[in-house]
């Protein structure tokens, strides 16, 4: 969640480290357009989830989420 120039974790309300305005710290940021054939038809949710949190989250799930290595960690 973004607030007075601050990205905050949705999940535990931890500011996400920034120095100098440059951001220090990782976070997964999600989005979602709702369309048809949901409760939420045209609606867009967005959240930002600190690396912990993710790990927390992530370790419920029943199927967990693919995961493949990059060599290069400059590419966009």
């Amino acid at each position: 969640m973004k607030k007075e120039n601050h990205i905050y974790c949705n999940c535990c309300g931890k500011m996400i480290h920034t120095e100098i305005g440059i951001q220090m710290e990782e976070y997964f940021h999600l989005e979602k357009k709702w369309g048809y054939f949901s409760e939420k038809d045209g609606e867009t949710m967005t959240a930002d989830v600190c690396e912990a949190c993710l790990d927390r989250w992530m370790r419920g799930f029943q199927i967990a989420p693919e995961m493949t290595e990059r060599t290069d960690l400059f590419e966009c």
